[in-house]
């Protein structure tokens, strides 16, 4: 992601970023259908214990990964920040730029990077024209290339 990072993003305004959980969750649970729903704070001991018993319901259902999860989905989340120079308003004012084609590439080089497709590939045919002229750095032939790294 770095690496596209540095050969699309001209402005140099992407940057990579952490999500770290918070240490204190909050807990929502319903005893049975028509039970009220109750909360509960948990710390990082209990946060270990509900995950580990998460795991051991996995283990069990799937008996020790013997029998396949059909039919199930894998949510990833990937996560930049796109820094700006200056407010939204000053940048639109004071240098007429469009802040919102930046941020607009700055998602087309994390898309083309997930998806493993050039940015061309994943804007439709109508729009094309006008991303390319905000962001022709997208549109290079050799940007290609770096999604084989």
């Amino acid at each position: 992601m770095n690496n596209r990072f540095e050969v699309l993003d001209v402005d140099h305004a992407l940057r990579p970023t952490i999500i770290s959980p918070g240490k204190v969750w909050t807990k929502r649970t319903q005893k049975s259908l028509l039970a009220k729903p109750t909360e509960s704070i948990l710390g990082s001991d209990e946060i270990k214990d509900e995950k580990d018993s998460a795991f051991d319901l996995l283990d069990a259902l799937t008996k020790s990964g013997a029998l396949p999860i059909e039919h199930a989905a894998l949510h990833i989340v990937v996560a930049a920040t796109h820094c700006f120079d200056k407010t939204v308003l000053e940048a639109a004012v004071q240098d007429n730029v469009n802040p919102i084609e930046k941020v607009e590439r700055s998602t087309l080089i994390m898309a083309s990077t997930v998806h493993a497709l050039p940015p061309v590939r994943l804007i439709r045919e109508a729009q094309q024209a006008r991303v390319k002229a905000a962001s022709p750095a997208l549109f290079i032939e050799d940007t290609v290339g770096v999604h084989q790294q």
